[in-house]
């Protein structure tokens, strides 16, 4: 069973070698008196109307969690997919797959379930008086590798070109 459903979410990671663009859509709750929050996400491609997955994100400061489920929210069951956690000025965010912490783990039997990977980590430059257009960096590590110093080997580095001003 766990087996099927580890099969079944590695689907999300299949790298496609295509120009990737999606919408996201927000939508916002009624529920907070002094806050808007959680607010809800539908993950599409660009052209196609049906999401490819959905997040939530329970306030201001909190984590993102990504499910293959419109109204199913919750970490670790079926659904979940991944995380994305920001750090406290929201210019580091490391995105996570479905696995468990490592301290979750430790009363399970060995292999029981899967462990946490850290799939790719975007980096933005602060850039609080908008006196320059703002850069950014995505590293995608190597999520298949075996042990823990290979997974935190570099697949790919990104970074967006510099504008050039006339």
């Amino acid at each position: 069973m766990a087996d099927e459903e580890n099969n079944r979410k590695e689907k999300f990671l299949e790298e496609n070698n295509l120009h990737n663009l999606t919408n996201v859509t927000r939508s916002k709750s009624d529920m907070g008196v002094f806050s808007d929050y959680p607010h809800f996400y539908e993950i599409a491609a660009e052209g196609k109307t049906e999401p490819i997955c959905y997040a939530t994100r329970a306030s201001e400061n909190s984590e993102f969690v990504l499910t293959s489920s419109k109204d199913v929210h919750c970490k670790y069951g079926p659904n979940f997919l991944g995380v994305i956690k920001p750090n406290f000025t929201g210019t580091v965010f490391d995105l996570y797959d479905w696995g468990f912490e490592q301290k979750e783990m430790k009363d399970l039997p060995k292999n029981f379930v899967p462990a946490k990977r850290r799939l790719q980590t975007i980096e933005y430059d602060s850039n609080f008086f908008a006196e320059r257009p703002r850069s950014f960096r995505i590293t995608i590590y190597d999520y298949k590798a075996k042990t823990t110093a290979q997974k935190e080997k570099v697949k790919f580095q990104l970074e967006n070109l510099p504008p050039k001003f006339n």
